[in-house]
């Protein structure tokens, strides 16, 4: 039956904290939180989103809500969207970083390049590091495994009854050194790479003083950087979805749902 002008105010507080859910996710999440994509586009996913669950997840919360007990679970509810954003956006930040080690390694970080996603200014290799991760996210379905495991928290985590314990911080801690780790993968064939051009560089130095080594060495580093760089972009396929899929698994089980990633094509 059509629901009343009456049972439509009733309902904007239920309403209010599932979108608070999915902003949290939108604000934060590889894909979703790109500057890239108007703001006007994301707020309207949001509440697409969030009329199309709202039937069926509305009816978790209480009936009568007040003041404070909106405001606080609205900002738990908005908690729990940001740590399955934040946990999966430790990964681009670690193939920037990627991206910037070489770049620092090569001697080319001075050059920079705008990011529009990020609103700031990014090292060129970690710029063609991001793109890649990202380009990857999407062929595999990442971003509808992130909605979809923001979506399956209604089931185990109702409305109102998140409660902030260490399996967040942990899960978070657990992000951050799989982020560290997935980085420094990525730019260890480059920087093997560098390192052996800079002792050859140095050999030489010392066996042909005539040549002019600081020009030649610069060249060199750059080349062997692009080419290691690109031959280990050229194999990194496998390396990249597996750690998202293991964080996205890992995201899963930190909140309690089914381990398995829905929506992502390995």
């Amino acid at each position: 039956m059509p629901w009343s002008s009456l049972d439509i105010l009733l309902a904007l507080p239920a309403y209010a904290l599932v979108l608070f859910r999915l902003t949290g996710l939108v604000l934060a999440a590889p894909v979703y939180g790109s500057r890239v994509i108007p703001a006007r586009l994301r707020v309207a996913l949001v509440m697409v989103v969030a009329t199309m669950i709202f039937p069926v997840v509305g009816r978790q919360a209480p009936a009568e809500m007040t003041l404070a007990t909106a405001v606080v679970g609205g900002a738990a509810e908005l908690l729990i969207g940001l740590t399955i954003g934040l946990s999966l956006g430790l990964f681009v930040s670690g193939v920037e970083l990627a991206g910037l080690m070489v770049g620092r390694q090569s001697g080319i970080a001075l050059a920079q390049v705008y990011d529009p996603s990020q609103d700031a200014q990014v090292s060129v290799v970690g710029q063609v590091y991001t793109i890649t991760l990202m380009t990857l996210f999407l062929l595999a379905g990442g971003h509808r495994a992130t909605m979809a495991a923001l979506l399956d928290t209604f089931e185990v985590i109702p409305l109102l009854s998140f409660r902030l314990d260490d399996s967040i911080i942990i899960l978070l801690v657990e992000m951050v050194t799989a982020a560290f780790i997935l980085g420094i993968r990525m730019a260890g064939p480059a920087l093997i790479a560098l390192f052996l051009t800079s002792t050859a560089v140095a050999f030489l130095s010392r066996t042909m003083p005539q040549l002019n080594i600081l020009s030649v060495g610069f060249t060199l580093r750059v080349l062997v950087a692009m080419a290691a760089a690109g031959l280990a972009l050229a194999w990194c396929q496998d390396l990249l979805l597996d750690a998202v899929w293991d964080a996205l698994e890992t995201i899963r089980v930190a909140l309690g749902l089914n381990p398995e990633p829905v929506g992502l094509t390995g």
